[in-house]
Formats: C-alpha cells, sequence, structure tokens
C-alpha cells in the first residue's frame, strides 16, 4: 500500500475515533449534539445511550483500521485484508446514514469519503504485490 492509501485509511480512523468522542463523551454538550441534528437537550438525553453504542462501534472501526495498518508491516495481505474490510464497513454505514438521513451529506461525505478512496485503490490494485 502507498503511503497516501495509508493515509486516507488513518484518516478514515482518526475520523471515527472523533465520532467516538463526540458522541460517546461530549455527547451532551448542546454543540456536540446540533452537529448530528439534535436541537433539543431532551431529545438529546433520551437518545443518550444510544449515541455512546454508536460511538463504541465507531471506535471499534478506528481499531480494526489501526489494527490493520499496523499488521500490514508484517503480513501484507492479512494488513490489507483487514483494511480493506473495515473500509468497506465504514463506507456502508456513510450509505446507510445518507440515505436515511438525506440532510446529513456531510457527515456522508466525511463518513464515506477517505474509506473509500482505500476501497477503490485496494480493487484495482488487487492483484499486485505490495514491496513498501
Amino acid at each position: 500500500m502507498p503511503s497516501f492509501i495509508k493515509f486516507f485509511a488513518g484518516l478514515a480512523g482518526t475520523i471515527h475515533v472523533l465520532f467516538f468522542v463526540m458522541e460517546s463523551i461530549l455527547w451532551m454538550n448542546p454543540k456536540v449534539h446540533s452537529r448530528f441534528l439534535v436541537e433539543d437537550l431532551a431529545d438529546a438525553e433520551a437518545i443518550n445511550v444510544f449515541i455512546m453504542n454508536q460511538g463504541f462501534y465507531n471506535l471499534f472501526l478506528a481499531m480494526g483500521i489501526f489494527a490493520g495498518l499496523t499488521i500490514f508491516r508484517f503480513n501484507k495481505i492479512v494488513g490489507k485484508t483487514l483494511v480493506g474490510y473495515v473500509s468497506s464497513v465504514m463506507l456502508g454505514a456513510a450509505i446507510v446514514l445518507i440515505f436515511t438521513v438525506p440532510a446529513m451529506v456531510t457527515g456522508f461525505i466525511v463518513q464515506g469519503l477517505p474509506p473509500f478512496i482505500v476501497l477503490v485503490y485496494l480493487i484495482r490494485n488487487r492483484n499486485q504485490s505490495d514491496a513498501n
């Protein structure tokens, strides 16, 4: 995997860590939950436990990307497979987001573009050996 693909994979992981922080740690801050189109404090409180759970899913996705990038240094096939799998899950979640909440176009792009770039590269170069 070239450095720019590792960058986009790392970016995808970092974005999902930030989602974890927003959803599982900072959720009750009105500036945070309003970014997710939840304006009312009572509504934010009502869905707090579900959003916290979602935040942990995002953290686990990030951990998968970072594990794949680390493993890639020692086993290129396993590392690329893990990065590709987790990227596909991230992209799938972004697609679900845009179809269920069309107003969250920015979230779709932020969440989906980095793993999409990774997947396009991996699919287009699936038969190439990695020297780096």
